[in-house]
C-alpha cells in the first residue's frame, strides 16, 4: 500500500542559541572596521519541532563612535552552513552551504566589556528538504535563513 506525501511548506518559528567568536577593531579617526569569526548554534522551532543548526559566521562591521561608549555599525555576513538535525524530522542535507546577509546594530562598551544589540537578515533562503516527519513520508522545504535580533557580550583581551 502506497501513503500519500504530505505537502509542507514553511519558516522556522521562535530561535534560541548562542555564539562564541573573536574579533579585531581597527580604529580610523571617528570610524571602525572590526572584522568576526564566530561559531553559531541555533536551535529553532518547525511545528513543535527543535531544529538545531550550526554555522561559521563572519560578519564585518563598519561603524561609527557616536557620543561616550556608544557606536553603530553595520555591514555584510557572509553564513558557513555546517549542520542541521532533528530528533523527529529527518531532513536532507544543506544544499547552500554559503550565504550572505546584512547586519545592523549598536554596541555599548564599558572598560574591556562590550554590550550588542544587532539585527541581522540573510539575503538568500537556505533550505532543506523535509523527507520524513516522526516516520511519515513528507515533501516540503524549511527554510533556515537568518532573520534574528542577537544579544552579545565581548571582553576585549589586550
Amino acid at each position: 500500500m502506497v501513503s500519500d506525501q504530505l505537502q509542507k511548506q514553511g519558516s522556522l518559528g521562535g530561535k534560541n542559541g548562542y555564539h562564541l567568536g573573536v574579533y579585531v577593531k581597527v580604529n580610523i579617526l571617528a570610524f571602525y572596521l572590526r572584522p568576526e569569526l564566530q561559531f553559531t548554534k541555533v536551535i529553532s522551532q518547525f511545528e513543535n519541532q527543535s531544529i538545531e543548526t550550526s554555522r561559521l559566521e563572519l560578519p564585518v562591521s563598519f561603524g561609527i563612535n557616536m557620543i561616550g561608549p556608544v557606536s553603530l555599525f553595520f555591514g555584510p555576513t557572509a553564513f558557513f552552513n555546517l549542520s542541521q538535525a532533528s530528533n523527529e524530522l529527518k531532513l536532507e542535507e544543506i544544499q547552500n552551504k554559503t550565504s550572505m546577509g546584512l547586519h545592523i546594530g549598536a554596541r555599548l562598551k564599558l572598560g574591556p566589556i562590550g554590550f550588542d544589540l544587532r539585527y541581522e537578515k540573510g539575503l538568500s533562503p537556505i533550505e532543506s528538504t523535509l523527507l520524513y516527519q516522526a516516520g511519515v513520508p513528507v515533501s516540503g522545504q524549511i527554510n533556515t535563513q537568518p532573520n534574528q535580533f542577537i544579544m552579545g557580550v565581548s571582553f576585549k583581551l589586550n
